[in-house]
């Protein structure tokens, strides 16, 4: 059935032009006496759509712990200062802050393999798996590893700034995505890294007299390197994280 086709396709990541599927859904209705449009009831039963919906869930096993571990990691690191980087005197730039790039990477894998609408899922629920978490547990966090909580407004800023900076990851590799394979992360990475930048310095420092403009742009420079630097652990996941078919390989 065309009807049917269309769907497989999509759940396999295919992008329909929407001209093609609307002929195909037209076709697939039939056309009763006096040119009336009839449908034809689906035929997949009611075990077949929860049996497909369990292996979507079971899809995003694996990328939404990926996306939780790199978060976890940043988080473990955000009291440790990157003096090498901001001199021996300051320490306003930690190692937290920049592993953030790392989920973009568990995000740019997860849309390369089964497209934007997983990748998009997978955000949504690390987040949420994420938060949750963090309620529940948040009076042992300062105690574990030895890790200083920040500020709310600074937790804020930054937790909205790379919210919004993963789902400007998966719209633009999603976009981006084609023949050169290192166009997709690239763009994606260092579009996501400039959001993570100029949503979260001023959100979490505008107003405080803190010299956070100079902080925002050595950090948009080192969000620009790591989008170079993670190319590498791509590249090298490639052949293990193939794109299912309707990608072209891409």
């Amino acid at each position: 059935m065309w009807g049917r086709g269309i769907v497989s396709s999509f759940e396999a990541g295919v992008r329909a032009n929407p001209r093609v599927a609307s002929r195909h859904s037209v076709a697939d209705a039939g056309i009763g006496r006096g040119g009336r449009v009839y449908g034809r009831p689906g035929e997949d039963s009611l075990f077949t759509r929860i049996g497909a919906a369990l292996g979507a869930a079971l899809r995003l096993v694996v990328p939404v712990a990926l996306l939780l571990v790199t978060g976890v990691a940043a988080f473990l690191y955000s009291d440790i200062a990157v003096s090498w980087i901001t001199g021996p005197s300051e320490n306003w730039l930690t190692l937290g802050q920049a592993l953030l790039p790392l989920t973009f990477l568990a995000i740019h894998l997860t849309n390369r393999r089964y497209g934007a609408s997983y990748a998009f899922v997978q955000v949504i629920a690390a987040w949420v798996i994420g938060a949750f978490a963090f309620n529940a547990g948040q009076a042992q966090l300062s105690q574990f590893a030895h890790v200083a909580l920040p500020g709310l407004r600074e937790m804020a800023g930054f937790g909205f700034a790379l919210f919004a900076a993963q789902l400007t990851s998966v719209f633009v590799f999603d976009r981006t995505r084609g023949p050169r394979w290192w166009s997709g992360p690239l763009f994606a990475s260092l579009w996501a890294g400039a959001v993570l930048c100029f949503v979260a310095y001023p959100l979490s420092y505008g107003g405080t007299g803190a010299d956070w403009i100079n902080h925002m742009f050595v950090n948009l420079w080192l969000a620009v390197g790591t989008a170079v630097a993670l190319l590498i652990p791509y590249w090298m996941f490639r052949s293990v994280v193939p794109p299912l078919s309707g990608f072209n390989g891409y």
